[in-house]
């Protein structure tokens, strides 16, 4: 006998139910909202390798410079010779770099090279190619006054008169915060300022150095290394160290 199958007749459904919808809906929320954190860390971890980059090229470009120059650092914020063009009447031991690092500009005191702008970086709302020099330089970069105490940023510091044994412990380059505009931070930060900045309870109340990386400091050292920084190790940093003098 021929067996008949017949179907219920009516119109095949389309789309989907409310509930399959709602569903839907929440997975795609949880996906986000695992996906979203971990992309942000992805990213900030990107821009954090990028800025110890950044610094080791300028350390390096802060060795050549002293190679060329019978062994002297480039100033912090000298005053400007009567030769060279631009606006201004100093120029930072950044723009100092130019011939190794080519600066935006053609004039000596145009806004420095792009490696010297932290992508992690933002002054009053506006980050990257837009600032100038997100970075600022210890006090081993000050030169000497009469009683061999690193506080002039006009003079060149000779890298005789650092420490050299302890080379990786003393900071040359760090991260600084906004000098006032939203465009560079401070050629140079004095002992003083170090030590008004470690008395903060947190590293967000600082006002002149930017723990912008997940709450660390990159910092580039003497002996060419640039290693991450936390606020607790910043407030152990004591003055020899800071402006790269031998102890007493």
């Amino acid at each position: 006998m021929k067996t008949v199958t017949s179907f219920t007749s009516g119109k095949a459904r389309l789309g989907f139910t409310l509930i399959e919808l709602l569903t839907v809906i929440a997975i795609i929320g949880i996906l986000a909202a695992l996906i979203i954190p971990t992309v942000g860390k992805v990213r900030e971890s990107a821009r954090s390798t990028q800025c110890v980059s950044n610094q080791r090229q300028i350390n390096m470009a802060l060795r050549i410079y002293a190679e060329d120059n019978k062994g002297f650092l480039p100033a912090a914020n000298r005053n400007k010779l009567s030769t060279e063009t631009g606006s201004g009447n100093t120029v930072n031991w950044a723009k100092a770099l130019g011939r190794y690092l080519p600066q935006k500009g053609s004039t000596d005191t145009a806004n420095e090279h792009p490696i010297f702008s932290c992508g992690s970086a933002v002054f009053n709302g506006r980050r990257g190619d837009e600032l100038s020099n997100t970075y600022t330089a210890s006090a081993a970069l000050l030169g000497l006054n009469s009683s061999g105490v690193p506080s002039d940023d006009k003079i060149a510091r000779a890298l005789s008169t650092v420490d050299s044994n302890r080379l990786s412990l003393i900071p040359v380059i760090l991260e600084g915060k906004a000098n006032g505009t939203f465009l560079s931070t401070n050629p140079s930060t004095a002992w003083s300022i170090v030590a008004n900045e470690q008395g903060k309870a947190t590293f967000a109340e600082t006002t002149r150095f930017d723990f912008r990386h997940g709450g660390r400091l990159n910092v580039a050292y003497m002996d060419g290394s640039v290693r991450g920084m936390s606020f607790a190790d910043f407030k152990e940093i004591d003055r020899d160290l800071y402006e790269g003098t031998r102890p007493n």
